[in-house]
C-alpha cells in the first residue's frame, strides 16, 4: 500500500466553518475562481480563506499516464488560484488496488480527504456514514447542471452524495476501409443491420465486430431488447423474460455466424480495433486514447438500436470523506466545484476522451467548436438521454462473474441460451438473498489491470431513489 501520508493542517475553527459553510451555499455562478461558485457569501468566504493558514488535502486517484498529466494539471491550476491549498495526488495503478487501498484506510482510519470511488464502494460508505453529504457545498445551480443521469448516479435517497468526474458511455466504432470494402457505405444503426454488416465484413476476410462475452454486453442488449435485470424491489431477477432470450440468443447467433470475435476476460476491445483484428466494437469513449494507429481510418456512430435505444454509462465520482478536518472538507469543496466547473470539465474532456459532466458545457462555445474538429466526440453526448446504470445493489455484483461463465459456456456451444438464461437468473436470486457482497477484485466492462490501461467501469449497487432507470 503507498505509504504517503496525508500532512493536516490546523486552522482556525471559525475562519474554517465560515470558509466550509459558505463555499458551496449560494446558487448562482457568476465566474472567478476558475469555476468555483461565487456568490456574495463565497466572495467572503473566499476573502476568509485567503487569511487562514495552508491546508493540505489528499486526493486516492487512479488517473494513468495522460489522464494522470491532465489531473495534475488541472489540479496545479486550482492551488495556483487558491495559494493556501495543496492538493496531494496519490496514484493507485488499477481500481482494484484503489479499492483495496480505501477499504484498507477505513479500516486503520486514515482515510483520505477525496477519492475516485466506483457506485458499489460509495454505496457502502453512505450505508455506514463514511462520506460527506454535498447538497450544502454543490451550488444548487451546479447540481441541476450536472448530466441528470450522472446526477442520479451521484444520488442517494434524495442526497447528493459525490460529483461525477470521468465520465463516459457507449459508441460503435467502426473501421471506416473495411465497411467500404464490403460495400457498406454507412454504419449500422439497428440490431439487424449490425449483423449484417457483420456478416458482410467476415466474408471480405476479418470478423465484423468484436464482443465482449460478459454479463455486462449482456446487460446491454437486454436493455436494448427492452428487458431490466431486475424487479421494481430489486429483490429478484427479472430477466429470466423473452427479452434476456432475444439479447442471449443474439450474441450467439453472431458468434456462430463468425460474425463476432469473442475477446477474452483480459483483452479489451480498443486493443483490437487498434491492430484491425475486427471491423466494430462496442466500447467507451474512453477507448479514443488508446486507437492511435496510424494506418487505419475509423470513425464512431450511436450504439445500434435493438426494440429501443439503451446506452451503459461509465467512469468513477468524487466523494468526501467525513474523517477529514473541518479545514480540509472546506478545501475539498472548493476543490470539487473547480473540478466540475464548466472550464475545467471541457478541458478534461477535450484532453482525455472522457465527456463533460455539466449540461451547460455541452452548448459551450469551446465545447461546440471542439466537437467540429473533433466530431467522433461529439457522439456520446446525444446518446445521454437513453443512458442508463445498472441497478446500484450491492449484493448484485458477486454473481456478475458467475454470470459471465454462464455466457461463456453458451458462446462455446456448451449449453443452450435456455439453459443459460437460468442459470443466470439462479446465481442472480441466490445471491440476492444470501445478501453476497462479492469480491474486491471485480470484472469491469473495461477491465485494464496493467497501469495506463485502467479506463472505464461502472458498477452497480441500489439505493431507494437509484435503481439505474434513465431519468
Amino acid at each position: 500500500m503507498n505509504s504517503k501520508k496525508r500532512i493536516i493542517t490546523a486552522t482556525a475553527t471559525a475562519v474554517v466553518m465560515c470558509t466550509f459553510m459558505a463555499t458551496g451555499c449560494g446558487d448562482e455562478e457568476t465566474g472567478g475562481g476558475g469555476g468555483i461558485p461565487m456568490t456574495k457569501s463565497a466572495n467572503s468566504a473566499g476573502q476568509a480563506a485567503s487569511t487562514a493558514q495552508p491546508v493540505t488535502i489528499t486526493f486516492e486517484e487512479s488517473m494513468p499516464g495522460k489522464l494522470g498529466v491532465e489531473l495534475q494539471k488541472l489540479t496545479n491550476e486550482f492551488e495556483k488560484q487558491n495559494p493556501n491549498i495543496h492538493v496531494q495526488l496519490i496514484f493507485n495503478g488499477s481500481y482494484s488496488t484503489l479499492e483495496q487501498k480505501l477499504t484498507a484506510a477505513i479500516a486503520s482510519n486514515t482515510e483520505p480527504t477525496v477519492a475516485q470511488v466506483e457506485e458499489t464502494w460509495e454505496t457502502n460508505y453512505v450505508q455506514n456514514g463514511l462520506i460527506q453529504p454535498l447538497d450544502s457545498v454543490i451550488p444548487k445551480s451546479t447540481q441541476n447542471d450536472l448530466i441528470p443521469i450522472w446526477r442520479q448516479d451521484s444520488s442517494y435517497n434524495g442526497k447528493l452524495m459525490s460529483v461525477p468526474f470521468n465520465k463516459s458511455a457507449y459508441v460503435l466504432y467502426y473501421n471506416v476501409d473495411d465497411l467500404k470494402k464490403a460495400g457498406i457505405s454507412s454504419p449500422p444503426k439497428t440490431w439487424s443491420e449490425l449483423e449484417q454488416d457483420a456478416i458482410k465484413i467476415q466474408k471480405e476476410g476479418i470478423p465484423g465486430l468484436g464482443l465482449q462475452g460478459n454479463y455486462y454486453t449482456f446487460e446491454m442488449l437486454l436493455k436494448q431488447a427492452g428487458g431490466q435485470i431486475l424487479n421494481a424491489s430489486n429483490t429478484k431477477a427479472a430477466f429470466n423474460s423473452s427479452a434476456g432470450l432475444t439479447a442471449l440468443n443474439f450474441m450467439k447467433r453472431l458468434v456462430d455466424e463468425h460474425a463476432a470475435k469473442v475477446i477474452g476476460a483480459n483483452e479489451y476491445l480498443s486493443d483490437g480495433f487498434n491492430t484491425n483484428a475486427y471491423a466494430m466494437d462496442l466500447d467507451t469513449v474512453a477507448a479514443m486514447s488508446f486507437i492511435n494507429n496510424p494506418n487505419i481510418h475509423w470513425k464512431v456512430a450511436p450504439l445500434p438500436k435493438g426494440v429501443t435505444y439503451a446506452v451503459p454509462t461509465a467512469g468513477l465520482n468524487l466523494v468526501i470523506f467525513n474523517a477529514a478536518t473541518p479545514a480540509q472538507k472546506a478545501a475539498a469543496a472548493k476543490y470539487l466545484n473547480f473540478l466540475i466547473s464548466v472550464p475545467s470539465t471541457i478541458e478534461w474532456a477535450e484532453q482525455t476522451g472522457y465527456l463533460p459532466v455539466r449540461q451547460s458545457a455541452l452548448t459551450n462555445p469551446e465545447w461546440t467548436s471542439y466537437i467540429k474538429t473533433h466530431p467522433n466526440q461529439g457522439v456520446a453526448p446525444n446518446e445521454l438521454k437513453y443512458a442508463y446504470f445498472s441497478p446500484r445493489l450491492a449484493s448484485l455484483y458477486s454473481a456478475e462473474q458467475e454470470m459471465t461463465t454462464q455466457i461463456g459456456n453458451m458462446l462455446a456451444g456448451r449449453q443452450t441460451p435456455q439453459v443459460t438464461l437460468q442459470n443466470m437468473a439462479n446465481i442472480t436470486n441466490n445471491a440476492l438473498a444470501q445478501g453476497k457482497l462479492g469480491p474486491v477484485t471485480r470484472l469491469s466492462r473495461s477491465r485494464r489491470p496493467i497501469v495506463g490501461r485502467l479506463l472505464s467501469y461502472w458498477a452497480p449497487c441500489a439505493m431507494e431513489d437509484a435503481t439505474g432507470a434513465p431519468p
